[in-house]
């Protein structure tokens, strides 16, 4: 073994021993049990990942989330990841996601979901994520949405594109709204940037939670006014 081989190998050591003395003294541990994880356990130990209230929806025709946009005929399916549950573990992944800076965990879901909306077999072309408006941007520094579909896009293998469509309206949180609140609070926020890649394209919409529908439909009013030829939601979780 040559000089540099020697020095080489004792670096890689001792990085390894200063992460091993890192992780003793500040274990990562589950979102939702607390255990500590395991070595590659990422954000949800393995017991915790295999029991994650999926929602099966995109196996499911007229399911609940569909039913939330039966009045726009050219949205052709809905699907959510996970139910979400006050204190339930998609309540806990959409927290830590959103404001304990971790937009790896948004990446995650997508990637981890990205296999079972292949089973639907969506025509999908092209992704575009709920995007923010760019003081919430600013203050956030990514946008959730936006990484969902990238882990989403990484392994459906279908672009996404997050600059063709801008929040222009900042509105009040949805949190206490009622339904028409809501649909009120959010019309005229979104604008197409470049109208001709949306005309005659079948878009995959992707958000973090979705309840009333009314965030999200707002983006679809407008992608359909653009001419998209179909449209398509998946979100990482879904309320009622």
């Amino acid at each position: 073994m040559n000089m540099f081989s020697m020095i080489h190998l004792v670096k890689n050591s001792l990085r390894e021993y200063m992460l091993d003395s890192y992780n003793l003294l500040f274990p990562n541990v589950c979102i939702h049990c607390n255990t500590i994880l395991l070595y590659q356990e990422k954000h949800l130990c393995t017991k915790c990942r295999f029991s994650l209230p999926k929602t099966h929806y995109h196996l499911l025709k007229d399911n609940p989330l569909e039913q939330k946009f039966v009045y726009e005929p050219r949205v052709r399916g809905a699907s959510a990841f996970l139910h979400y549950h006050k204190g339930g573990v998609a309540q806990r992944l959409i927290h830590t996601l959103k404001y304990k800076d971790e937009p790896e965990i948004g990446t995650l879901m997508g990637k981890l979901y990205a296999p079972e909306l292949l089973e639907a077999n969506w025509p999908v072309e092209l992704i575009v994520p709920v995007p923010l408006h760019r003081s919430k941007l600013k203050k956030r520094g990514f946008n959730q949405s936006e990484k969902f579909g990238e882990g989403l896009s990484e392994i459906m293998e279908v672009p996404m594109d997050a600059e063709l469509v801008r929040r222009v309206k900042r509105t009040s949180t949805q949190t206490r709204k009622s339904k028409v609140e809501r649909w009120q609070n959010t019309q005229d926020i979104y604008q197409v940037t470049q109208p001709q890649k949306i005309a005659g394209k079948s878009i995959l919409v992707v958000d973090d939670v979705l309840t009333t529908g009314a965030t999200a439909g707002q983006l679809v009013s407008e992608l359909i006014l653009r001419q998209a030829a179909s449209v398509y939601i998946a979100t990482i979780a879904a309320g009622k």
